[in-house]
């Protein structure tokens, strides 16, 4: 059954933006299809916004600005995320009203499961380079996975957890304190946007 694949369509900032700016185009073209998804188009065209306007300042190579930049990705892809969540069941594998939506269909002969994602397994976290600020995590893969939602958070800390969008089982935390522990966390996310994390983990930045 056909479904909104993004997968190989955003893995640089310049994908993402061109992907998000055709949803956002066909979407509004063919409002007529997607009758219930006028707010969620509103907040794409905001997103999108955003995005665009931080990849401008990000290109200074300021370190704020990149860290904007790489939150504003993580919203855009949020979007993109539950919209095709909707766009998925609108069009019920028909490929053409993927497409009408500016979504690339993905046909797989395999029916994705049905109901919340397994419990993430075998979450690592390690610094790979001292002084780069950064964290790497990798996750057991599970093939039906859209996305796997990484998250980070000072350790002890009451504060919320910051989502990190991937659409492979393994990324890269950057921007973090020096010497200051985090901890991690991670969730599949398919066909039921439910979270179900994995255990927590800790890593110390050097």
């Amino acid at each position: 059954m056909a479904k909104p694949t993004l997968s190989s369509k955003i893995g640089t900032a310049t994908k993402l933006l061109t992907y998000a700016e055709n949803v956002l185009q066909k979407s509004k073209d063919n409002a007529d299809l997607f009758a219930d998804a006028a707010e969620t188009i509103v907040e794409l065209e905001v997103a999108i916004g955003a995005y665009r306007n931080g990849l401008t300042e990000a290109a200074y190579r300021d370190m704020r600005q990149v860290v904007i930049k790489n939150q504003q990705a993580e919203v855009l892809k949020q979007v993109l995320y539950r919209y095709s969540l909707y766009v998925e069941t609108v069009a019920n594998g028909d490929p053409n009203l993927i497409l009408a939506s500016g979504f690339m269909p993905n046909r797989s002969t395999v029916q994705p499961p049905i109901g919340m994602s397994p419990k993430a397994n075998d979450l690592r976290a390690e610094v790979k380079h001292t002084g780069t600020n950064s964290v790497h995590l990798r996750v057991d893969p599970w093939k039906p996975a859209r996305f796997y939602q990484f998250e980070f958070r000072k350790a002890e800390s009451m504060n919320g957890w910051t989502p990190v969008l991937s659409t492979k089982s393994r990324t890269a935390v950057q921007g973090l304190e020096e010497r200051q522990e985090y901890e991690f966390r991670v969730t599949y996310l398919g066909t039921d946007p439910t979270p179900n994390y994995s255990e927590t983990v800790r890593c110390f930045v050097v």
